[in-house]
């Protein structure tokens, strides 16, 4: 509500995904009067509902995801919408997912021809890799659980409940998550946030803030490569930075900065920072003019 009169928002929409998606969670979003577009758990709806949303015949409309200046690949979806449960429901259906369903299916079920070979490590991970128990700790394939599972192949849902949003807009705005997740990412991978080993709560939270403001700076610095019409990825911004070096020279009594061999996506880099070009030798007593 302080959020609300702060900056005049006539409604809050929380995006979150499947993990966020229990009565309970809904109920309280709802009764704090803020709308959600979430994750649905197609496969745990009413059955009539379920098949309502898997069958291909329902879905007449295509959306493609606009993400400006994303690295990302365009993604194309059919989909197909219906209320449900004082929420609507929008089910689509990618060609490209229900490829990679099947391949990761696939995969489980090489691994498990491997764990039959080895019946002692199957007590907890039998269910995970379509296998069931017939007696006597004997495992066999389940091929009715991959029946099912196939039925679900390319199919995603999304829930929501937000006022004056089109369908497009609610899959756009859900498309946008991994943008959060990528964050989660880089902040425990590359910019090591975690693990950490300090001593004292101040240390913990310098540490936390020393990766926040590097990861600030990492992403205004795609912003402006975006402006400038040159989107790069994350990755690819890390490798260039990582070979972009300035030599300290003596030469006489003089020095001289001398930088490394540019490529073309470093000029981009220095380009998106820089206001003035930097030449590629440069006297000590020069350098301050290009700070």
């Amino acid at each position: 509500e302080s959020l609300k009169k702060e900056y005049q928002i006539e409604n809050i929409v929380l995006v979150a995904d499947r993990g966020m998606l229990n009565t309970d969670n809904l109920q309280v979003t709802v009764d704090k009067g803020y709308e959600f577009i979430m994750g649905e758990r197609l496969k745990v709806l009413p059955k009539p509902i379920q098949a309502r949303l898997i069958n291909l015949d329902n879905y007449h409309h295509q959306w493609m995801s606009s993400s400006v200046g994303s690295q990302r690949e365009p993604i194309k979806v059919r989909y197909t919408v219906l209320e449900y449960n004082e929420r609507k429901i929008i089910a689509t259906y990618s060609e490209k997912r229900a490829e990679k369903d099947r391949q990761e299916r696939e995969e489980k079920l090489r691994k498990a021809e491997l764990l039959l070979k080895n019946p002692a490590q199957l007590k907890k991970k039998a269910h995970h890799y379509y296998l069931k128990n017939t007696e006597g700790e004997k495992y066999v394939v389940d091929t009715e659980k991959i029946k099912r599972s196939e039925k679900y192949d390319g199919f995603l849902a999304i829930a929501y409940h937000a006022k004056g949003l089109s369908h497009e807009q609610v899959l756009d705005h859900y498309h946008h998550l991994y943008q959060i997740e990528h964050s989660f990412r880089t902040f425990k991978g590359y910019l090591e946030t975690r693990p950490m080993f300090h001593w004292t709560n101040k240390r913990i939270q310098g540490h936390i803030c020393l990766c926040y403001i590097a990861y600030s700076l990492l992403n205004q610095l795609q912003l402006r490569l975006i402006r400038q019409g040159t989107p790069l990825t994350e990755q690819t911004i890390r490798t260039h930075l990582s070979k972009m070096q300035v030599s300290l020279v003596k030469q006489a009594d003089q020095y001289f900065y001398l930088r490394s061999k540019t490529s073309e996506i470093s000029q981009q880099l220095l380009q998106a920072v820089a206001e003035k070009n930097l030449p590629d030798l440069l006297s000590k007593e020069h350098i301050i003019k290009y700070l």
